[in-house]
């Protein structure tokens, strides 16, 4: 029988995975992400073949593996897998697999909520409301109706995006370096970033983080939007240069960012910061600092990484990792990275 073990597991997952078992495996649970052996007491299971991971285990990235000296599948319970050193993996002859679909329809639904709280300033409201200091005309918005959307990244989120929108009466300007054909039957029209950027009131990201992706979003980027155009940002931190964004939110050329994902936004759940910092981890700091000073701003409305966050999403992605876990121990790949 397999050892497999899961980290970062919550009440809901728990429960789950114990009433649909991986079969042929002993599952081990444990609530803490797996960032380092030493601090979870894993010598009992230092014989796992299997563990299952969130993107907040960073330790998939450095020799903390080699704790595992019999591991044979790594089951990342995301679509991404930039947290997982791939190299090393396939080095030690590591199977990688992934959940490439779970929560297109929840990321979405997601997506078009901040639009609707940034077009009306519901969150301000709220907030002030709360706060007994009621200004109504300081909540004055705008109607998505006939408002143009640009979607970056046309790829099953992005697609429920358009359609979402569409029923609101959006006009659509879809860009991506490889156009799906059920984007252009919807009646969506592929356009340059240029012109995306010339053109859109709002823009949303769903594309991955790639090193051709890295800061998308830069000063240039913005220098070339609307004044006024609001960014929503539901894919990845690192796609939004911090500094560039926030300046532009200070000076009114963003007129409002709704932002699940943060560059760097990990270190923001952090409850210790070392004092004995490298060069990365100082940049690492610097962007914090930024992304808290944009938390105070009126016109950000600020998530943290929830977008996927539903009992239905969760489940999906948890049934998904049970069948790909299953099937590896049939001798079968399910979902791998290495083919994608």
């Amino acid at each position: 029988m397999m050892l497999c073990l899961f980290f970062d597991v919550d009440a809901l997952s728990k429960d789950f995975l114990l009433n649909h078992p991986v079969t042929g495996c002993q599952s081990v649970f444990f609530e803490k992400e797996f960032n380092n052996p030493e601090t979870l007491t894993l010598e009992p299971y230092k014989n796992a073949q299997v563990i299952s991971v969130f993107p907040h285990s960073e330790a998939l990235k450095n020799s903390y593996l080699d704790f595992f000296p019999n591991l044979k599948l790594i089951a990342t319970r995301s679509t991404g897998f930039n947290h997982i050193d791939l190299e090393y993996a396939r080095k030690r002859n590591i199977s990688v697999v992934h959940v490439p679909h779970y929560g297109e329809i929840t990321v979405a639904e997601f997506t078009i909520g901040t639009m609707i709280g940034l077009s009306r300033k519901i969150y301000k409201a709220k907030s002030q409301m709360k706060a007994n200091n009621v200004h109504i005309n300081e909540y004055i918005g705008f109607d998505l109706f006939n408002r143009t959307l640009g979607v970056i990244g046309t790829g099953a989120i992005g697609q429920h995006v358009i359609k979402l929108a569409k029923a609101f009466g959006m006009k659509i300007l879809a860009f991506d370096p490889f156009p799906h054909q059920a984007v252009m039957d919807l009646g969506v029209d592929y356009v340059s970033l240029t012109e995306l950027y010339k053109n859109a009131d709002i823009i949303t990201l769903h594309c991955p983080a790639t090193k051709e992706n890295y800061h998308l979003l830069d000063e240039t980027a913005f220098s070339q939007m609307k004044q006024g155009v609001c960014i929503v940002n539901t894919a990845r931190g690192s796609l939004i240069d911090t500094e560039s964004l926030y300046n532009a939110l200070k000076s009114g050329k963003v007129g409002g960012a709704a932002l699940d994902v943060l560059e760097n936004e990990d270190i923001i759940t952090q409850r210790e910061i070392s004092t004995d910092m490298n060069t990365q981890e100082h940049d690492f700091f610097i962007d914090s600092v930024i992304n808290f000073k944009m938390m105070q701003l009126d016109t950000t409305l600020i998530t943290p990484h929830i977008a996927f966050n539903t009992t239905d999403a969760v489940h999906r992605i948890l049934q998904t990792t049970v069948e790909n876990i299953q099937a590896f121990e049939k001798g079968q790949i399910l979902h791998s990275v290495f083919h994608n």
